[in-house]
């Protein structure tokens, strides 16, 4: 299940690779911009899973603040506006590209996002001190109380709560709950 935003600046190829999109399996949400501005903030609201990029568009941002604006396991597919060879990379579409040669690399990098993110879900994995401070948080503690409890600063119980979001990709403290319950760090009964 991925997100997808498109940056065009062509109505005609955005429309088409909305099109294309809507019909490709594992694609849960589609956004299209065409202006750099509107791009960046989109991008920033949207967290998108895969962009679609042209090459041509001159972003506020090089290459490498893009990339630190995207989530970890992003794809970027850029868009080139000349035929490419057969044998071009999987990370490049042309608009010269048929429908299918177009279906199986978007395909192609659907099925990587998920393999990314399933390695990433079975390799990361708490800690068993973020397990502990887990519970406490699930409890309803405080960092301060936490830390208390611990014998370590409040700074050492955010940076384990920051890695704990990371990991599990959940911010809210119900939602942190709910899975500490869900994987047996705390009981039912242990809430108050």
């Amino acid at each position: 299940m991925a997100k997808v935003l498109i940056a065009e600046t062509s109505y005609l190829v955005r429309r088409g690779l909305i099109n294309l999109l809507e019909h490709t399996e594992g694609v849960t949400e589609i956004k299209a911009e065409g202006h750099p501005e509107t791009i960046m903030q989109t991008l920033k609201e949207f967290s998108p899973d895969i962009l679609l990029l042209n090459s041509a568009i001159t972003l506020p941002v090089n290459h490498d603040e893009l990339l630190s604006r995207l989530h970890d396991n992003a794809r970027i597919i850029y868009i080139i506006n000349t035929p490419l060879p057969q044998d071009s990379p999987n990370h490049q579409i042309s608009i010269f590209d048929t429908k299918n040669q177009l279906s199986e690399k978007i395909a192609y990098h659907l099925q990587q996002y998920r393999d990314r993110r399933e390695e990433k879900e079975e390799t990361e994995e708490l800690t068993p001190r973020e397990k502990l401070i887990l519970k406490h948080v699930a409890l309803g503690l405080t960092n301060k109380e936490i830390a208390a409890k611990l014998f370590i600063s409040t700074h050492t119980v955010i940076s384990h709560r920051k890695n704990i979001t990371r990991k599990l990709d959940i911010k809210t403290v119900s939602g942190l709950t709910v899975y500490a319950i869900l994987n047996g760090i705390i009981k039912m009964e242990d809430i108050s």
